[in-house]
């Protein structure tokens, strides 16, 4: 489970490229660097368009009544590029940003750009984080 810079680590490290600076190299670019009012865990910045029957869509089902979308927070001026070897891009912003990617060969490696732990008090993306406590357990099975 990759968040935020973690997914653009994890993409680099496996062989893939970085967007280096989003507001100038991508045309027409969204917001995604939103600075987070005080005492506030979030602030909805923009939708993302999920892969159907990715690993992420498929945790995301329920919560998100079979919608292809959700609303996520952003705080990035970076992004990931050309997708590493093995890798898919699960989500996207409508400006064609990569949000999410996963390895469909492994049992559960996905990356986000945003913040889903910043959704605690709500839950929207409590999913996430199931799939990924459910599938360590499984290797100590």
């Amino acid at each position: 489970m990759a968040i935020c810079r973690g997914i653009q680590v994890l993409n680099v490290a496996c062989g893939g490229t970085l967007v280096q600076d989003i507001p100038t190299q991508v045309a027409g670019a969204l917001a995604h660097s939103l600075a987070c009012p005080p005492n506030q865990s979030y602030t909805l910045a923009h939708e993302v368009w999920l892969e159907k029957d990715s690993l992420l869509s498929r945790l995301m089902r329920e919560r998100l009544a079979d919608a292809d979308a959700c609303e996520v927070n952003s705080r990035h001026h970076q992004a990931v590029k050309a997708v590493a070897p093995g890798f898919v891009v699960c989500a996207t912003a409508p400006d064609g940003v990569i949000e999410a990617i996963e390895d469909p060969a492994q049992p559960f490696c996905l990356g986000v750009q945003w913040h889903p732990e910043n959704f605690f008090r709500t839950g929207e993306f409590r999913p996430l984080f199931e799939g990924f406590v459910d599938a360590a357990g499984l290797d100590r099975r």
